[in-house]
């Protein structure tokens, strides 16, 4: 997620200094998308300078999965690939407007042409919604017999079609893993089936409560995981459903308050938070169980 200085300039010293303390906190993996990485707001030069500049930080010490903007062609795409490649990328995920409903043919060909290519390993993606029909599964099925890639990131719901997606994967023995979500809580549901990585809100503020969760559930406490989700991930989610802003807009306000971001301005239409929401930011970080050595 960028930060903006306050004229809405795009601030990526204070975002790699973000970058730099969660490696430094125990975080291994990263990547940029649409929504958080804010693409909707950023130019395709901006995309470019954002994904640079978190791989001269993330290179030999993390993983990092960077995005293609919506609409880009397949040969702007390759071109992002082979540039990414000399940043020291690992991944580089293709993403798609699925608001347009795109036929599965296309979608294929669009994937299977830029497989033929491609000089990284690829991470797919699909989001289904309210008239958005999303990547089926017979669909990713095809996509997983493509050799480059490795994963897919899921914006197409935490537990159903996350589930279904993961049952094709079992089917087919596939290499690919499915990620979904923003909450800890969906690969508390999601890893019995098959999940192996997922999104965290938390972790990018609180990067000790999601590294202790993934411990609980990888060693079988579930119980314990589930009280941490109670006690640290559901004050968060109740601070983005009072914000009168996006909750990506409340996660710049807690970086600000952690002193990581010298400003919460967000680029329209996300809208930066308000005094109460700065305030209600504030308070969270008081929380006992959020509070970190």
């Amino acid at each position: 997620m960028p930060a903006f200085h306050a004229d809405e300039r795009l601030d990526l010293e204070s975002t790699c200094r973000w970058v730099e303390w969660l490696i430094g906190q125990g975080i291994r993996g990263f990547w940029t998308t649409y929504g958080t990485s804010h693409y909707l707001c950023l130019t395709d030069d901006e995309i470019v300078e954002l994904n640079r500049a978190v791989a001269a930080v993330t290179r030999g010490r993390a993983v990092f999965i960077a995005s293609t903007n919506f609409g880009w062609p397949i040969e702007r795409c390759l071109e992002f690939i082979r540039s990414a490649r000399a940043w020291g990328v690992d991944i580089v995920k293709l993403q798609i407007d699925w608001r347009w409903n795109p036929k599965p043919d296309l979608v294929f060909s669009f994937y299977e042409r830029i497989a033929r290519e491609t000089v990284l390993p690829l991470f797919g993606y699909t989001l289904a919604a309210p008239g958005i029909k999303g990547m089926s599964r017979e669909l990713l099925g095809q996509i997983m017999a493509l050799r480059p890639f490795v994963g897919i990131k899921n914006d197409s719901g935490d537990f159903y079609e996350q589930c279904d997606y993961l049952r094709g994967v079992r089917l087919a023995r596939g290499k690919v893993n499915i990620v979904t979500g923003g909450t800890l809580s969906s690969f508390l549901h999601s890893q019995p089936f098959g999940a192996r990585a997922y999104a965290t809100s938390v972790g990018m503020v609180f990067p000790s409560v999601a590294l202790t969760f993934d411990r609980l559930v990888r060693t079988g406490r579930r119980a314990a995981a589930v009280k941490l989700v109670q006690q640290c991930e559901e004050p968060l989610y109740e601070l983005f459903a009072q914000a009168s802003v996006s909750h990506w807009s409340c996660l710049h306000t807690l970086l600000v308050a952690r002193g990581l971001f010298g400003s919460d301005t967000v680029r329209f239409p996300l809208g930066t938070a308000t005094a109460k929401e700065r305030e209600a930011a504030r308070r969270l970080l008081k929380l006992p169980s959020l509070r970190e050595g």
